[in-house]
């Protein structure tokens, strides 16, 4: 009994066995020849591809400026709230300067008396000595030449033997006096006008610059009274207060410019090559579903923070900033992403994703239609893919027809175990 259900049992196995075989070969063979049946389709083309490098980030102002107290100085009176808008030398707030008054007086008065020290030394007073000089060279002059024809006549005296020799010496004499007095003068005139007038006058000069120094370097001190607006902007932030010190180094308000925004994205060590500044950019923020056009302005030379990742696989990241083009709709804070052309190709052979197909050893193929209706496998060779499209370099042509299969293929030890292909 036992033999018989043992025999029973073994035959039953063959059996079931075989026809597992047979229905594999069969399955094998109506694999190996597929009709189109199980199939969708579609026709390569030829377009231009591109890929894109992707970084997120924020909006923020393009231009924001803190005003900073550049000395200690007690602020008076604020003439901007927060929310105001100002403009490039609009007051923003008086400093309290009355206890530099009093400085500031002393030192205008000194500069007042240096500057008429200087005009007289350059005017009056110069000219008035240059004119006693000439007076005395003139006169040094006509004495000369009265001595000089009185020489002349006394030597024509002398030579008909009208006067003493003793007399034409004393001629000579008094020529050879005057002369010298004549020289003296013009010298005495010269040196005056060339040197000493000069160095008066530098001297006056030189105490003006000092006074205008000391009344510059006490009016720094004491600062402006009115302090201007550099940039045009909102007023953010007002950190001081009215009548209370503020130290050196305080922030005292921001202003921020809205009506140019820019992004500022994060970009990981790798893929810093992808970034230049003037590359162009598309800044898509998907708050208000638009994207704008831009370009990379700024890169950062180090990086935003310390290494970020696992200590085995450190990555550091940097901060650029992208222009935003007509951006006045965009708001502070909005999260956006950046996309930088990484590759092109122009009238390149496209198929879709879904129709490209790996072997298992990774090879990519695609499924064409022979003239019996069967399909088939085709090696190809693919370039760049967008995550939609891809190139295909060899392997297939504009315009024909590559097939997609409609659900995966399953074979029949596997549907027993529940496993795809």
């Amino acid at each position: 009994m036992n033999k018989n259900k043992k025999s029973n049992t073994k035959l039953i196995i063959f059996i079931v066995a075989a026809v597992l075989i047979v229905g594999l070969i069969v399955f094998n063979r109506n694999k190996s020849v597929p009709t189109s049946q199980n199939y969708t389709s579609e026709i390569s083309k030829k377009a231009d591809i591109k890929t894109y490098y992707s970084f997120t980030g924020n909006i923020e102002s393009k231009d924001e400026k803190q005003i900073i107290a550049d000395r200690m100085l007690k602020i008076k009176e604020f003439r901007v709230k927060e929310g105001d808008i100002v403009q490039v030398g609009d007051v923003l707030y008086t400093v309290d300067i009355s206890d530099m008054d009093a400085s500031l007086k002393q030192a205008a008065a000194s500069v007042e008396l240096a500057q008429i020290n200087y005009d007289n030394a350059k005017g009056g007073m110069a000219d008035q000595q240059l004119l006693q000089l000439e007076s005395a060279v003139s006169s040094a002059k006509l004495s000369y030449d009265d001595a000089s024809k009185n020489l002349e006549r006394m030597q024509a005296l002398y030579d008909e033997g009208g006067i003493a020799e003793q007399t034409l010496e004393q001629a000579k004499t008094q020529s050879a006096l005057t002369k010298q007095q004549y020289e003296t003068a013009v010298a005495n005139y010269n040196l005056t006008k060339d040197k000493q007038i000069n160095v008066s006058i530098e001297t006056a000069e030189a105490q003006l610059k000092q006074a205008q120094a000391a009344y510059e370097t006490v009016k720094k001190q004491a600062g402006d009274p009115e302090a201007l607006a550099t940039v045009s902007g909102e007023i953010k932030k007002i950190y001081a207060s009215e009548n209370i010190s503020t130290m050196a180094g305080s922030p005292i308000m921001d202003i921020v410019d809205y009506s140019e925004m820019k992004a500022v994205v994060k970009v990981d060590e790798y893929d810093l090559g992808a970034m230049s500044v003037g590359k162009e950019a598309a800044v898509k923020v998907d708050a208000l579903d638009k994207e704008y056009k831009g370009a990379i302005t700024k890169i950062s030379k180090e990086a935003a923070t310390s290494k970020i990742g696992t200590s085995l696989n450190e990555i550091s990241y940097y901060m650029a900033d992208v222009s935003v083009e007509n951006g006045s709709d965009l708001y502070a804070g909005m999260s956006v992403e950046v996309k930088v052309l990484n590759q092109s190709v122009e009238d390149a052979v496209l198929i879709s994703m879904k129709a490209l197909q790996f072997d298992n050893e990774n090879n990519p193929f695609v499924y064409f239609k022979n003239e019996k209706g069967e399909i088939y496998q085709k090696q190809v060779q693919i370039g760049i893919n967008d995550g939609v499209q891809v190139q295909i370099t060899e392997g297939v042509q504009e315009g024909e027809e590559i097939y997609i299969p409609a659900k995966a293929l399953v074979m029949p030890g596997e549907m027993m175990m529940g496993g795809e292909l």
